[in-house]
């Protein structure tokens, strides 16, 4: 076939998710059986070419800033799945490349021989050329706009601008925004679509509502929230940077007997698991991101190729929180 197959079209014939074709090729016994079968079968029929050289294998390192948020488990499921086509082996590093010896870091790279490096956060420039000099790099969501090293991520000032009009078109005027660390550049990025949303509104920013989180932890936003839905004025509305502090948000604005969306409307992001149990569902913007894990295999496969840049797109999902 004239198209290069990867496991994100067998999910789209096969009417799995792409998590299942994931389980498929890694021969892992949790999938149902005629699943699997109807999986394999399109596995044939698209011609499919697993890599069957065991000899060939070669290491890659994920650099995952945070193994406790779910955010990150579908993009491993897509660098798995990639890995698992090409015969690479992988490893998980939680390593804080901000701060620590990297020349320790990178003797560790040196003596595992590692072949790749997948970074989950954005490295300053001077690290990354460090790594650059001895490894392929490719930044994963997160990069440096200043380097020139491959990465695949989204729009994130888009789909927050975008989500913040959604919010603002249901009448909300009161907004609040509950954010993760600046240290990344989704927070930045998702804060300055959010803001710019309002100002096309002419709406001003009240500081107290813009809140900076820790971490993307629920036990950290939930006592947050709660203070501010205790005071009045309050929101009227919340858009959150993760699914995990939305739901943090309708957990807080239950405990004072706000209706979601009558009186406290909701936006998350991500479209993790938690977004479709939480009660009522939470409305949120859609992440491709096993296509985000599986992309970032396939740029460091063809690293020399021109396409080194991806910004993949989102999708807007509306539940039943605004």
């Amino acid at each position: 076939m004239s198209k290069k197959i990867n496991a994100y079209d067998i999910a789209k014939v096969a009417h799995v998710s792409p998590s299942t074709v994931s389980r498929v090729l890694n021969h892992k016994n949790n999938v149902n059986l005629i699943t699997a079968q109807k999986v394999e079968e399109v596995i044939k029929k698209l011609e499919f070419k697993r890599n069957k050289d065991k000899n060939t294998a070669k290491i890659i390192l994920l650099n995952i800033p945070d193994l406790s948020n779910t955010f990150y488990a579908d993009i491993i499921e897509g660098i798995k799945a990639a890995a698992n086509a090409n015969q690479y082996h992988l490893l998980i590093d939680q390593t804080d490349l901000g701060n620590t010896d990297i020349q320790h870091f990178m003797n560790l790279v040196r003596r595992l021989q590692i072949s790749g490096l997948i970074t989950f956060k954005q490295l300053s420039l001077s690290i990354l050329n460090r790594l650059s000099s001895i490894i392929k790099v490719v930044q994963c969501n997160e990069f440096n706009p200043a380097s020139d090293l491959p990465y695949v991520t989204i729009n994130d000032y888009s789909a927050a601008k975008d989500a913040t009009i959604q919010l603002l078109r249901t009448g909300k005027r009161n907004i609040g925004l509950i954010n993760g660390p600046k240290s990344f550049r989704y927070a930045y990025e998702r804060e300055r679509g959010f803001k710019d949303a309002l100002k096309e509104y002419n709406i001003s920013t009240t500081k107290e509502w813009l809140i900076s989180l820790p971490a993307i932890k629920y036990e950290i936003a939930l006592p947050i929230v709660s203070q501010l839905l205790s005071a009045q004025p309050h929101p009227d509305a919340f858009f959150c940077v993760s699914d995990t502090l939305g739901a943090a948000v309708i957990n807080a604005a239950q405990k004072y007997r706000l209706r979601v969306p009558a009186d406290i409307a909701v936006i998350g992001f991500d479209n993790t698991m938690i977004s479709q149990i939480i009660t009522p569902p939470l409305t949120t913007v859609n992440q491709p991101r096993f296509q985000i894990g599986y992309s970032s295999v396939e740029l460091f496969k063809n690293f020399d190729h021109k396409n080194r840049h991806l910004q993949l797109e989102t999708e807007f999902i509306v539940r039943n929180s605004i």
